[in-house]
C-alpha cells in the first residue's frame, strides 16, 4: 500500500526504491519485448491492478489513467480471468478497503468510461475510519457506508477483505476462519448476491489460510504479489500489481504492460542465494 503524498513527508529511501524499481522494470519490459519479436506473440495475458485511495485531488489523474486503459487496452471484468482474450494484454481493476473516496471519486469515472472494477470490502468497519492505515491515508478518510455499498452500480463486483483487516498469518486459525466466513456471509446478506472473491489484507497468506479460503467457499483469492496472469494458467491465488493515481506516467504505463512483474522472480532468487 502506497502512502498518500500529502500524508507523509518525502522520503529519500522511498524515492530511491521507486526509481530503482522503475529502472529494473524498464529493462524487464525491453527484454520481454525482444523475446516477443524473436519468438512471436504470446498467449493472452492479464495484469490485475489494485488501488486503495483516490482522493479528490487526484481524481483527474485517475481519470487520465482510466482513459488510457479505455483507449488502448482491454479492461475486462474480473470474472473473465478464466477466459482471457487470446493474444491480447488485458487489465483488471481492483480496489482494496472500500474507502469512501472510491465511491465518490473512482466510481463516477469508471461508470463514465464503462470500465468494470472490483472492490474488496472490510465488512465490520463500514462507515468507520480505517484504523489499520494510520500514516497511509488522510486523517479524515473513512470506509464507505452500507448505503453507499448497496448503491454501487452493476459494473462493480464486490469481494471480501475480512471483517476487521487483520494480518491473517498472525492470528489463530479459529480467528482467521471467523474473519473469512463471516465477512462473506455478511456481505451476501447485505447485498443479496454471492461473494466468491477474497483479497488478503496486507497480502499475507500461507497454505493453511488457502485451505480455509476454499472451505469458506471462495472461488478465487487475491494477494499483492505482482504477477502476470496467463491464459494458460488456472491459479486459485492471483497476484496483483500495486498502482496509485499519483504514479508517474511512465510508471503506470509499465505497470499495465506487466513490466513490474519481475519482483517475485527477484525475491525467489534472493531466497535461493540465502539458502
Amino acid at each position: 500500500m502506497s502512502v498518500t503524498p500529502e500524508v507523509a513527508k518525502p522520503s529519500v529511501s522511498r524515492s530511491a526504491t521507486r526509481v530503482i524499481k522503475l529502472g529494473i522494470s524498464l529493462l524487464y519490459f525491453a527484454w520481454k519485448r525482444i523475446g516477443r519479436l524473436l519468438f512471436g506473440h504470446h498467449d493472452g495475458t492479464c495484469v490485475v491492478l489494485y488501488y486503495h485511495s483516490v482522493p479528490a485531488k487526484y481524481q483527474e489523474r485517475f481519470a487520465q489513467q482510466m482513459r488510457l486503459l479505455a483507449g488502448g487496452m482491454k479492461a475486462i471484468d474480473i470474472r473473465r480471468i478464466d477466459d482471457l482474450p487470446a493474444k491480447a494484454n488485458s487489465v483488471v481493476i481492483t480496489f482494496d478497503d472500500a474507502l469512501q473516496n472510491f465511491s465518490e471519486n473512482a466510481v463516477p469515472v469508471l461508470e463514465g468510461l464503462k470500465i468494470p472494477a472490483t472492490v474488496f470490502v472490510v465488512t465490520d468497519v463500514l462507515g468507520s475510519k480505517p484504523g489499520w492505515a494510520e500514516g497511509y491515508y488522510g486523517p479524515d478518510e473513512r470506509i464507505m457506508s452500507e448505503e453507499a455499498l448497496g448503491k454501487l452500480p452493476d459494473l462493480i463486483t464486490v469481494g471480501s477483505h475480512t471483517l476487521t483487516h487483520p494480518d491473517l498469518t498472525t492470528v489463530s486459525l479459529e480467528s482467521a476462519a471467523i474473519e473469512l466466513k463471516l465477512s462473506r456471509q455478511k456481505l451476501e446478506t447485505l447485498l443479496r448476491r454471492p461473494i466468491p472473491l477474497f483479497s488478503f489484507p496486507h497480502g499475507a497468506y500461507n497454505d493453511a489460510l488457502l485451505r480455509q479460503c476454499k472451505d469458506a467457499g471462495y472461488r478465487r483469492v487475491f494477494t499483492t504479489e505482482p504477477e502476470l496472469v496467463s491464459a494458460s494458467t488456472d491459479d486459485y491465488v492471483v497476484g496483483r500489481v500495486s498502482v496509485d493515481p499519483w504514479d508517474w506516467w511512465v510508471e503506470f504505463r509499465l505497470k499495465i504492460a506487466g513490466a513490474y512483474c519481475w519482483q517475485p522472480f527477484a525475491r525467489d532468487a534472493v531466497r535461493n542465494i540465502e539458502r
